[in-house]
């Protein structure tokens, strides 16, 4: 990835010294300590996202539209978040407000509009407007502070994506190895989309990097997906698969046979396909409508016809949210804003696909951040549907939107960038 020339820090570099066989290796070879510091806060965030919801006696399995459920995982929410912000303000403000005049019209029409919707919050009591308007500032600040992890080094961008797939991914094995393997679909009383969302994020970054350890996260991430039926994360790897593949590597014959070849198989095996992704579940199958919440899509409808200008972020409750982040974004920003929040995302995906298409002055690298880039925001559109929302700050799946989604355009600079 070609780096603006503001942030590129004058270094003389050995190419072949800058070949990166392992994560903590390529940190300490940037030489940088704020380099260091963002990157490692970004990696504890990650943790902090996931693993305190390993518990042994949680009350996960029963809440299937919530994902800030307190206790441990809200403390690791808050102190997550609370790390990454300090460390990127204190070692790279200046990134920040230089990534903000680098954001596309898309992007800062989003920014925009959650500013605006600070008025939404002047409701009700006191207390309750003063948490919407921090949750919807955070929101746009959290949005801005994820934008500098793309003004980093680019091996410094590869080895951040690598290492945070690795973290998810860990999640994934050592919820299994404590809690034991699903029961009714549940890890513990972890609920399975609850389990599989970071298993969905390590999955879309672990694309960033090249190598074995990406393709072992891969099928780890997928696998364990499996494991608990979680429909909307299996089919969001396979768009982010999919979608890579084909932006970064030229269509071939092969890959035509292959695909036949697939479709044939899933038509020939449906019924083990069926009881795979447990259709057969009254609550799951098409008898309970397309996602099996249809329940709740008609409560967030009747919310949004009730406040047709939004309530403000963070202030639907779970049923009025419908358990779809688009929706919840209606009923959160609006039919205006939220219709132009949807839209402008959908900009921005346009906007990441003739990125990832166009390769003139690219090399492999930045083709490839380019491709996994798009990839995830597909699977992390799809996943939207069925999401309890959009964006959010206290999970895996909202904080990868975020990261993805913010990605400010950077100037191509001659030569290979230096390490910052």
């Amino acid at each position: 990835m070609n780096l603006p020339a503001s942030f590129v820090d004058r270094s003389t570099t050995n190419p072949g010294k800058h070949r990166l066989t392992a994560g903590a290796a390529a940190i300490f070879r940037a030489r940088s300590p704020s380099t260091i510091a963002v990157i490692g806060s970004f990696w504890a965030w990650c943790g902090l996202l996931s693993f305190p919801m390993i518990d042994l006696n949680p009350d996960f399995a029963d809440v299937p539209t919530s994902f800030a459920l307190g206790g441990t995982v809200l403390i690791g929410q808050i102190t997550g978040i609370a790390l990454f912000i300090t460390t990127v303000s204190l070692m790279h403000a200046s990134r920040a407000f230089a990534s903000l005049g680098r954001l596309s019209l898309a992007q800062v029409a989003i920014i925009g509009i959650i500013y605006l919707s600070v008025v939404l919050q002047l409701h009700d009591d006191e207390a309750a407007t003063f948490v919407g308007v921090f949750y919807t500032i955070l929101l746009m600040l959290t949005a801005l502070m994820l934008s500098v992890v793309w003004t980093l080094p680019p091996d410094g961008i590869e080895t951040c994506m690598k290492v945070a797939s690795i973290i998810f991914c860990l999640f994934g094995i050592s919820a299994l190895a404590v809690l034991g393997l699903p029961q009714g679909r549940n890890v513990g009383g972890i609920q399975p989309n609850l389990f599989s969302a970071p298993l969905l994020a390590g999955f879309i970054l672990s694309q960033f990097h090249a190598g074995k350890t990406g393709i072992v996260v891969r099928i780890l991430c997928f696998s364990m997906a499996a494991l608990v039926s979680s429909r909307y994360a299996l089919i969001g790897c396979i768009s982010a698969l999919v979608v890579h593949d084909l932006t970064f590597n030229s269509l071939r014959p092969w890959k035509v046979a292959a695909a036949i070849v697939a479709l044939l198989l899933c038509i020939f095996l449906w019924p083990q396909i069926a009881t795979f992704l447990a259709l057969d579940d009254s609550s799951r199958d098409l008898s309970s409508g397309f996602t099996g919440r249809d329940e709740y899509w008609y409560a967030a409808l009747a919310t949004i016809m009730d406040h047709p200008l939004g309530i403000g972020f963070k202030r639907a409750s779970a049923f009025e949210a419908g358990h779809n982040g688009y929706l919840k974004t209606l009923v959160e920003f609006g039919i205006v804003g939220g219709g132009l929040i949807i839209l402008f995302v959908g900009c921005v995906i346009a906007a990441a696909r003739a990125e990832a298409v166009r390769s003139t002055g690219k090399d492999r690298q930045q083709r490839r951040f380019a491709c996994a880039r798009l990839g995830g925001l597909v699977a992390l559109a799809f996943g939207a549907f069925f999401q309890p929302q959009l964006f959010s700050l206290g999970d895996a799946f909202g904080v990868s939107l975020l990261l993805l989604l913010f990605k400010p355009e950077m100037k191509p600079v001659s030569g290979r960038a230096a390490i910052a």
